[in-house]
């Protein structure tokens, strides 16, 4: 139990002291020193006269079970106010805290009775205390629902952001589109305008010849030169004046184009943004993707895009290269790859559309490039093919699509474009989808 003493200033009284027997200290009142004979022998007779005679109670005995009593009454009122300071404040006390407060034992009695606060409170059982257990469970619990309700708070803010970033692409999206439309009308009205100049030019310049052969062959002398000179020069006037604006409006036709091109690119772009960032509907189920999602993975916007194709074919290399890919923007190859099929669409006519892929391709907003160096086809003559049908055929043309480096901010679509001539159908096929192939960069 360690050493035991007794709290500051609770002395026992003399009838204790009596039936312990100690002696009683003379400044309690009455009690007569060793140092006083006659006090002593008076006592000493009165107790024998009382003793011989029978008259009074017997003396008391030494009882050395009462200083336990007491010990142990002290022991249990400091593990009384253990227990209350616990039921009133929920937590196991230090012994600093009793030193600061003023109603509570000194812990100095507390080590003194116990020997050491540890043992004090190991005494009590309260360090395995079941009830303490569960509320120190229910403290780490509260905490956790306060970290759980901050995280659900941060995430509802996460997602009202993306509802207006999502809110603004489909915004920005529309004015786009609407700007396109409109520089679409008034490329059609330049065009138009540029037909009718071509036709006022041919047209001057048939009446111009038309003229001058008239005048060649009248051969009227008496004709006036400067007349005719005159009406040559008008003519000439106004053929020149039709070309300028024949030529100023070339140049309109194809500030329009690049403007067309730059318009697409945009398209492409919040298009991509917005199917990133377009949340769930909210009539939908939880964890139910709507049709329209946006891929989690290259793979499966190939898998899609394959699926929705109807000119452009896909190899088995392609599906392969997809699974490889880390790219973090699938949405966009779904996209690209629907561009694709339009151009497949062209491609397919053996006639021709009246321009060159690439030209119909940049015109849609796509990188677009016509074929790899032969440097790097001759160094990696394995990467740059594939097999279609069971036959061995090369890849060149391909789509950039991303920025930046690194497999997840860059990814290549690398097509084979056949014309029918070999022994491949004429159409366009991807070979390749995912990882920058290696060239004379890598």
């Amino acid at each position: 139990m360690g050493k035991r003493g007794r709290r500051k200033g609770s002395e026992p009284d003399d009838a204790i002291r009596a039936l312990a027997g100690v002696p009683t200290s003379p400044a309690d009142g009455g009690a007569s020193t060793p140092d006083d004979p006659a006090a002593a022998d008076v006592s000493g007779s009165k107790g024998k006269d009382a003793t011989a005679t029978g008259d009074g109670p017997p003396p008391l005995e030494p009882d050395a079970r009462l200083r336990e009593v007491s010990l142990l009454v002290e022991e249990v009122d400091y593990v009384y106010q253990l227990y209350r300071w616990i039921m009133l404040t929920g937590q196991v006390p230090k012994a600093q805290e009793w030193l600061k407060k003023e109603p509570w034992p000194h812990p100095d009695y507390v080590i003194d009775v116990f020997g050491s606060w540890e043992k004090f409170l190991g005494h009590a059982h309260v360090t395995g205390s079941p009830l303490l257990a569960r509320l120190r469970a229910a403290d780490a619990a509260e905490k956790d629902m306060a970290a759980a309700r901050k995280q659900v708070e941060k995430e509802l803010a996460r997602v009202e952001d993306l509802r207006r970033q999502a809110q603004t692409a489909r915004h920005a999206r529309e004015a786009a589109e609407d700007a396109r439309n409109e520089e679409r009308a008034r490329a059609d009205r330049l065009q138009r305008a540029l037909d009718a100049a071509d036709a006022r030019a041919g047209a001057a310049e048939d009446k111009l010849h038309e003229r001058t052969v008239a005048l060649r062959d009248a051969g009227d002398a008496h004709a006036d030169p400067s007349q005719a000179d005159t009406r040559v020069a008008a003519v000439t006037d106004e053929l020149e004046a039709v070309r300028a604006h024949r030529e100023e409006l070339l140049r309109q036709v194809e500030e329009l184009r690049e403007q067309a091109v730059q318009d697409a690119r945009s398209l492409n772009r919040l298009s991509t943004l917005l199917a990133e960032l377009a949340p769930e509907d909210g009539d939908k189920a939880p964890g139910t993707a709507p049709a329209d999602a946006a891929p989690a993975t290259v793979l499966e916007a190939v898998e899609r895009a394959a699926a929705a194709a109807v000119h452009l074919r896909f190899t088995p290399d392609a599906f392969t290269s997809a699974d490889d890919s880390p790219y973090r923007r699938p949405a966009e190859i779904v996209s690209t790859l629907a561009v694709l099929d339009d151009l497949a669409a062209l491609h397919a006519d053996p006639d021709g559309f009246g321009r060159s892929l690439t030209q119909a391709a940049t015109e849609r907003g796509l990188n677009y490039k016509h074929d790899v160096s032969e440097t790097a086809r001759s160094r990696h003559p394995h990467e740059y093919s594939t097999t279609i049908d069971g036959h061995r055929v090369d890849l060149g043309p391909h789509v950039a699509l991303g920025s930046g480096s690194g497999a997840g901010f860059i990814a290549r679509i690398y097509l084979h474009v056949a014309d029918g001539s070999g022994e491949v159908p004429r159409g366009m096929y991807v070979g390749h989808v995912g990882r920058h192939l290696p060239d004379t960069t890598t």
